[in-house]
C-alpha cells in the first residue's frame, strides 16, 4: 500500500485543494476578462470625444459595461466562480487512485468515467513537478511514466508535497523490483568493465551502465549545480539573439544609428511576431532549466529543474540508450558544453522539446565530464577526449572521403566515428561541436541513406537508429564501400554484444570458456 490516507478497497483521494488548481486557469481567465473592461472603462473616461451633454456631442450608443452595471457583473462574476468552483469538487470527489496488484490505477470522471491502468513493469519513470499555484500551497504532481509514450502516462494532480514524494519513492521501489527480475544483476557502485554497457574502468570501454532501477527512497549524492547567472548568459549566448543582433548592429554602422533607429520603428509592426517568437524560446529556456540540478544514487540521476514549474525526475541508468554532448560556438571561448540523452520510454515533443532530455543545460568542460563519469564515461578516455576536442586525422578514427567537402566544407575532415570495445563514438560538427556515444548492445537498427548528390560523388550517409530523442547518431558522408562495412562491423558488434548480456548468450560462453564481450580487432583506416 502506498504511503498516505487510504479509502476503501486501497483508494486514496487527491488533495482537498485540488479542484482550486484545476479550476484556476478559468478563474484567472474570467478575473483577466474583468479586469481589462475596468481598465477599458477607465480609459474611455478621459476621452475628449466621448458624449457631454448640451455639447452637441452624439449620444452613446447605450453598450453595456462593468462600470454601469456594478452589481449585476459582480453577481455574474460570483456566478462563474461558484459554477467552476462545483464543477471542480465534483470531479475532485469522483478522482480516485491506487496502487495495488502490481500496477498504478486512477479512477475519475462523473458523466464520462475513465479508469486507466499502468503496470509497474512499464513504469519509465516516475517524476513530481510542482507549477507556481501547487508549490504556493505547498502541493506536487505525480507523473508516473510508461513505456507507451507521453498518451499513456498518468498523473495524480495534486497531492502534499511530501506525500508526493513518497509515493514517489514508493512507486519507484515496486518498478525497480520489477525491472531487477529481467535486469543483469550488479551490486550498486560496481565496475564491471565485462558486459557490454556496464560501467567502463578503463579508457575507451564505453558507458552507459545497465542495472536495475530500485532505491527510490535512497538520497542522491549532489554532482552538479547550474548557477541562474550562467544559465541566463548561455541562453542570450543563442543562434538567433546574435543574428538578431548582428543584424541591427550593421545597420547602424551602414546607415547611422539615428536613421537605423527609424527605420527600426518603421519595420516594428513586421518584426513583432519574429521578437515574440525569439524572446518566447528564451524566456522558455530560462524557465525550464533553471535551478537546475543533478545528483546520482547507486542506479540513476535524479534532475531537478525549473523556476516556475519544479520538477523532480528520475533518469535509471539503465535505460539511457545514447548520449550527446555538444558545443555551439558561441559557447567555445567559455568553454561551456550541453549533455543530453536518449531514455527508453522518453519521448521528445514534436516541436523539439527536449526538457525531460538534459542532463547539463550549460556546464564547463570539468562539470560536463562529471556528469559522464556518473552515466559510466572515464575522465581520461583519449577516445572520449578525441571526440570532444579532436579535429581529425587520429588514429583510430574512420571520416568521410576527401570528396566530401564539396557536401560539407568546413567539417568533413572533423566527421568521422571510433569503435571502442563497448561502444560506438561519432563526432560531427566544426562550428557546433558535437560527441555521441552509443553502447553496442543499445543500437536498435543500422540504416545507410544516399541523396542525388551524395550518389554523382560517390557519397554515403550511416544511421544508427536509437531510441526516440534529441541524440542523433549518424556519419555523414562516408565513401560506399566504407558505408557498407560500418554497417557490417557495427551490426555484427551489436549483435555479439546483445548475445552476451542474454542468459542464453552468457551461458553459452561460460560453458566454452570464452569472455563474455568479445573485441572484435579496431577499425582503423
Amino acid at each position: 500500500m502506498a504511503p498516505g490516507g487510504t479509502a476503501d478497497d486501497g483508494w486514496q483521494r487527491l488533495h482537498p485543494l485540488s479542484p482550486l488548481l484545476r479550476g484556476g486557469v478559468v478563474l484567472l481567465a474570467v478575473l483577466g476578462y474583468v479586469v481589462s473592461q475596468l481598465v477599458d472603462s477607465v480609459f474611455q473616461s478621459f476621452d475628449p470625444e466621448q458624449y457631454i451633454p448640451g455639447a452637441g456631442g452624439e449620444e452613446p450608443d447605450g453598450g453595456w459595461s462593468i462600470t454601469s452595471h456594478p452589481l449585476l457583473a459582480l453577481g455574474a462574476l460570483v456566478f462563474v466562480i461558484a459554477v467552476v468552483g462545483g464543477v471542480s469538487w465534483v470531479s475532485w470527489r469522483f478522482s480516485r487512485f491506487r496502487v495495488d496488484g502490481g500496477q498504478v490505477e486512477l479512477r475519475s470522471g462523473v458523466l464520462f468515467r475513465q479508469h486507466r491502468q499502468v503496470p509497474l513493469e512499464r513504469v519509465q519513470a516516475v517524476e513530481t513537478t510542482r507549477p507556481i499555484l501547487a508549490r504556493l500551497l505547498g502541493l506536487s504532481q505525480v507523473v508516473v511514466q510508461s513505456a507507451g509514450g507521453s498518451d499513456s502516462h498518468l498523473t495524480l494532480a495534486f497531492l502534499a508535497a511530501d506525500r508526493a514524494e513518497e509515493l514517489r519513492a514508493h512507486l519507484l521501489d515496486l518498478a525497480g523490483r520489477s525491472d531487477e527480475r529481467g535486469a543483469p544483476q550488479h551490486a550498486p557502485g560496481s565496475m564491471q568493465s565485462g558486459a557490454p554497457g556496464a560501467i567502463g574502468t578503463e579508457p575507451g570501454s564505453g558507458v552507459l551502465p545497465a542495472g536495475p532501477v530500485g532505491a527510490g527512497h535512497e538520497e542522491a549524492r549532489p554532482l552538479v549545480r547550474v548557477p541562474n547567472g550562467r544559465l541566463f548568459v548561455a541562453t542570450i549566448l543563442h543562434g538567433s539573439t546574435i543574428v538578431l543582433g548582428i543584424l541591427l548592429v550593421a545597420a547602424a554602422l551602414t546607415v547611422g544609428i539615428a536613421e537605423a533607429g527609424l527605420k527600426v520603428l518603421a519595420a516594428a509592426p513586421a518584426m513583432v511576431p519574429v521578437v515574440f517568437g525569439l524572446a518566447a524560446s528564451r524566456v522558455k529556456e530560462l524557465l525550464v532549466h533553471g535551478n537546475f540540478a543533478i545528483g546520482r544514487t547507486a542506479t540513476a540521476l535524479r534532475v531537478r529543474h525549473g523556476l516556475t514549474d519544479l520538477r523532480n525526475a528520475t533518469v535509471p541508468l539503465h535505460r539511457v540508450q545514447a548520449v550527446e554532448v555538444l558545443q555551439p560556438l558561441w559557447w567555445r571561448p567559455w568553454g561551456w558544453w550541453r549533455v543530453r540523452v536518449n531514455v527508453a520510454g522518453v519521448h521528445t515533443g514534436g516541436d523539439g522539446d527536449d526538457t525531460e532530455t538534459v542532463l547539463l543545460p550549460v556546464g564547463t568542460s570539468a562539470e560536463a565530464m562529471t556528469v559522464l563519469s556518473a552515466l559510466g564515461a572515464h575522465p581520461e578516455d583519449p577516445v572520449l577526449l578525441e571526440a570532444l576536442h579532436g579535429d581529425g586525422g587520429e588514429p583510430g578514427w574512420t571520416g568521410p572521403p576527401e570528396s566530401a567537402r564539396w557536401l560539407d566544407p568546413w567539417s568533413w575532415r572533423r566527421t568521422g566515428y571510433a569503435l571502442a570495445a563497448h561502444s560506438l563514438y561519432v563526432r560531427r560538427g566544426r562550428w557546433t561541436r558535437r560527441a555521441v556515444v552509443v553502447p553496442h548492445a543499445r543500437v536498435q537498427s543500422l540504416a545507410l541513406h544516399q541523396g542525388p548528390l551524395q550518389s554523382r560523388l560517390g557519397l554515403v550517409s550511416a544511421t544508427v537508429v536509437s531510441t526516440p530523442g534529441p541524440v542523433d547518431a549518424s556519419v555523414p558522408h562516408l565513401d560506399a564501400v566504407g558505408a557498407e562495412r560500418f554497417l557490417d562491423v557495427v551490426g555484427e558488434r551489436a549483435r555479439e554484444a546483445r548475445r552476451a548480456v542474454t542468459p542464453s548468450g552468457r551461458d553459452a560462453a561460460a560453458r566454452a570458456g570464452e569472455p563474455l564481450a568479445p573485441d572484435p580487432a579496431p577499425l582503423v583506416d
